[in-house]
């Protein structure tokens, strides 16, 4: 299916409607722009999400029906601004309330499901579950305060490479073949992402092994298990200083080839899941 039928920008609003009133279901990608070391363009969270969604849109539609919401460009970049300038900063309360607006209103468009498909960490990965939590919890609306939210409405959201960790672990490190493992930011897996879908925006003869973490027992290191470190709050893995500071992991071990391996990876398994909650739509 063309992706001007299911990305919203480029759709028309009778369409969309169509849309919502074939039970479609809304996936909203969502990262920022920050550095990703002297090699890679900042573009890369926000980059790598979007395009995985909106593949993920073209290969069920038309059954499941299925649409990709703009892009969410902008969350908290934990990185000094002084150092490395365009890292968008915001107030955890403007990002969480303003993710709450964007959610409500497709909800009160009329979709019944949305899945948040988030692309950063920075501490979004623990405030974009707290708003979704409301929503489903409460059924309030913080814009609407005479309108319920439908209780058969409901929006699920995960970080993809975390979804990768717990749900295809053993594909992903087939297809790493990395013995360090460690890759939060800018390494192996987000500059292959970049390598393969915008080859011209990196440069890899500045790319240099960033900072690497070391797995504990109960601190686990990887990027696509890092959600399990907090099920013990404020206890991170030890950490060994790399050659390039703004880097955790080595993206010299990137190639376009990993990177296709990795978007056909998260697209498929991504997919799976959609089609498991559509499934459960029709009953």
């Amino acid at each position: 299916m063309e992706q001007k039928l299911f990305f919203i920008p480029w759709m028309r609003r009778d369409e969309v409607k169509e849309a919502i009133e074939n039970r479609a279901i809304l996936l909203v990608p969502i990262a920022t722009i920050e550095q990703h070391g002297p090699h890679a363009p900042l573009h890369t969270d926000i980059d790598n999400v979007t395009h995985i969604c909106l593949e993920v849109a073209r290969r069920l539609n038309p059954e499941p029906r299925v649409l990709v919401a703009p892009p969410i460009w902008f969350s908290p970049s934990p990185f000094d601004v002084e150092v490395y300038p365009c890292c968008v900063k915001m107030r955890r309360e403007v990002y969480m309330d303003a993710l709450n607006d964007i959610l409500e209103t497709y909800l009160r468009s009329g979709f019944k499901r949305i899945i948040v498909v988030n692309g950063h960490g920075g501490g979004t990965e623990r405030w974009i579950p707290q708003v979704i939590d409301r929503i489903n919890w409460t059924k309030k609306s913080l814009i609407w305060p005479d309108w319920r939210i439908p209780a058969d409405a409901q929006v699920y959201g995960f970080c993809y490479i975390s979804f990768l960790g717990e749900f295809a672990a053993e594909e992903l490190a087939q297809i790493r073949k990395n013995p360090l493992g460690s890759d939060w930011h800018g390494g192996d897996i987000e500059t292959s992402l970049q390598l393969y879908l915008h080859p011209d925006l990196v440069d890899m003869s500045k790319a240099k092994k960033g900072w690497t973490y070391i797995s504990t027992k109960y601190a686990p290191s990887d990027l696509a298990n890092w959600h399990r470190q907090f099920i013990i709050d404020g206890y991170y893995p030890p950490a060994v200083r790399g050659e390039e500071e703004g880097i955790s992991g080595n993206p010299t071990l990137s190639s376009k080839e990993l990177g296709e391996k990795i978007f056909e990876l998260a697209v498929t398994k991504i997919a799976e899941f959609v089609k498991e909650v559509a499934s459960y739509m029709k009953r």
